[in-house]
């Protein structure tokens, strides 16, 4: 089995802006997300999915792939995860030219 890891961090936040990358604990949010996903030996790709090139600077930085930016329809507070997860699991299988049997969504919060 083929297990990719999926990470949303849209860089639009309303109620707090950039929290995906403001410090906690001495480090960016979304690094505890990947930090824990990269420790699963089960999990084969940790990717992010994000419209922003601040977060995904972090989150290669981190070991995370960011394979591709989320098109701006996908990037509003309006759009469901299931548009994010399908968006995010065609493009990788199309990036790196595999399929995947389970996709994990990770929250960055």
């Amino acid at each position: 089995m083929t297990i990719l890891c999926v990470i949303g961090a849209r860089g639009g936040s309303q109620g707090l802006p950039g929290k995906n990358i403001k410090l906690l604990l001495g480090k960016p949010l979304i690094v505890w997300s990947i930090e824990t996903a990269l420790a699963v030996p089960e999990i084969d790709k940790v990717i992010v999915s994000t419209d922003s090139e601040d977060i995904a600077k972090v989150a290669c930085r981190a070991g995370a792939e960011v394979p591709f930016l989320r098109p701006d329809e996908l990037s509003g507070s309006e759009v469901g995860k299931f548009d994010v997860w399908q968006h995010a699991l065609h493009s990788c299988e199309e990036f790196y030219k595999e399929s995947y049997d389970i996709l994990v969504d990770l929250d960055c919060t």
